[in-house]
């Protein structure tokens, strides 16, 4: 698995403003470093023709 820790957990949530205890930033840091650990499988040649995914912007809507 990805080297993803308890504490980068922690440390992202806080600048992100959220509140984490430490059981739930565990189990966030086990799950993503799964995920992330899927992701690296896919390699350069697997991904050749497809075409990136949309984005988007959220904007606050326009006063009156």
């Amino acid at each position: 698995m990805t080297n993803l820790k308890k504490d980068d957990v922690l440390r992202l949530a806080a600048q992100a403003g959220l509140d984490v205890d430490d059981a739930r930033a565990e189990a966030i840091a086990f799950r993503l470093a799964a995920v992330m650990e899927e992701l690296d499988e896919i390699t350069a040649e697997a991904l050749e023709g497809v075409e990136p995914a949309l984005t988007f912007s959220i904007e606050e809507p326009a006063s009156e």
